[in-house]
């Protein structure tokens, strides 16, 4: 949450505190993707910082092979253990990962490359 906090601030951020909340943002979203790493990358939470880290590498660091390939990563992951989860975990996880496939078709498109495979 803090990540997320200094991305909405960063989006409306003057010159003279940019590279301040960006570099919040970072910080909070590192801290956050550590700890992660020790959940299902099924998991909703785990899937959200997903979507949200990687839209901050887009719109607010303006990293869009960055955003990418972090999003990337989460899917494949994601879709690694979907076979894996219960039923309320999969409805969960299953709308994050449309998002992710969402966003990067978008973001693929915009760069000129192909989109995101189907679920």
């Amino acid at each position: 949450m803090i990540g997320d906090y200094y991305r909405y601030v960063a989006e409306s951020a003057g010159e003279d505190k940019i590279e301040q909340v960006k570099s919040g943002a970072l910080k909070g979203y590192e801290e956050a993707d550590k700890l992660s790493k020790g959940l299902n990358a099924c998991n909703p939470i785990r899937l959200g910082l997903a979507l949200n880290y990687s839209v901050f590498y887009y719109e607010v660091m303006n990293d869009h092979k960055k955003a990418c390939e972090f999003g990337e990563k989460a899917l494949s992951e994601a879709l690694e253990k979907i076979d894996d989860v219960d039923e309320e975990t999969f409805r969960d996880a299953k709308s994050i990962i449309e998002l992710l496939k969402e966003n990067l078709s978008l973001w693929k498109e915009e760069e000129g490359e192909n989109n995101v495979e189907d679920l």
